[in-house]
């Protein structure tokens, strides 16, 4: 009992580390903490919809291979689940008034959702899977979300702005890379020779640099919808 409650303290740093990062890098209006609480519960919300989806799906299609597993069940299923739960709370909220606050909300919704899941696998896995998952795995689902936000506020700009055909495609983007990239991060890790895994190495650091970068521009960059 006690090493699960040394598991769950481990498992719940790194997350806590990074949604401290990103409010703080939201520099000129800070998100109303009721709306961060409600987000990051819906993360958590969305682990029990990603459960439900994946066995609908097993139902109507029972396919069971690596690129499909990676892809659909894990990365389609896991970011449309996010995506969901962030659009429905926040796309018609008067708070989501800059671009960087789409970076904000997709990174607690996120968060929300490795809790669970690194908790659920720390606790079954162990301290050495507890702590690989603190520098990959959660980064990896903040870094997901990353991108998922960042073409979500360009999105909502786009539509503000009443260019609807650009807001569409980037609304598509805002799904379609999160989901590409998830599943390259799942296939190389259930990849079976040395290559994969030395694509994985080069693939996480790379997901870091372009991250953090990413993050800092927006940040830097921030401005307001136009809601004249």
């Amino acid at each position: 009992m006690f090493e699960n409650s040394i598991l769950v303290f481990i498992a719940i740093i790194p997350i806590t580390i990074l949604l401290k990062y990103i409010f703080e890098k939201d520099k000129i209006e800070k998100e109303p903490f009721p709306l961060l609480i409600k987000l990051f519960l819906a993360g958590i919300f969305s682990a029990a919809l990603v459960l439900l989806l994946t066995k609908s799906l097993n139902l109507i299609l029972p396919i069971h291979n690596g690129v499909y597993n990676s892809f659909i069940e894990v990365g389609f299923l896991e970011e449309i689940s996010k995506w969901i739960c962030v659009y429905l709370i926040t796309w018609k909220n008067k708070e989501f008034d800059y671009k960087f606050d789409a970076i904000v909300y997709c990174i607690f919704v996120s968060l929300g959702f490795a809790l669970i899941e690194n908790i659920g696998y720390s606790i079954t896995y162990g301290i050495t899977t507890c702590l690989l998952r603190a520098v990959i795995s959660v980064p990896g689902h903040a870094f997901f979300a990353i991108y998922m936000g960042y073409y979500l506020g360009m999105a909502k700009m786009a539509y503000t702005n009443y260019e609807n055909s650009t807001g569409s495609t980037y609304t598509i983007y805002s799904i379609l890379i999160p989901t590409f990239l998830h599943g390259i991060f799942n296939y190389c890790l259930l990849g079976e020779n040395d290559g994969f895994y030395i694509f994985f190495i080069l693939f996480v650091i790379s997901l870091y640099i372009l991250s953090f970068k990413t993050v800092n521009t927006s940040s830097n960059t921030d401005m307001a919808f136009d809601t004249k």
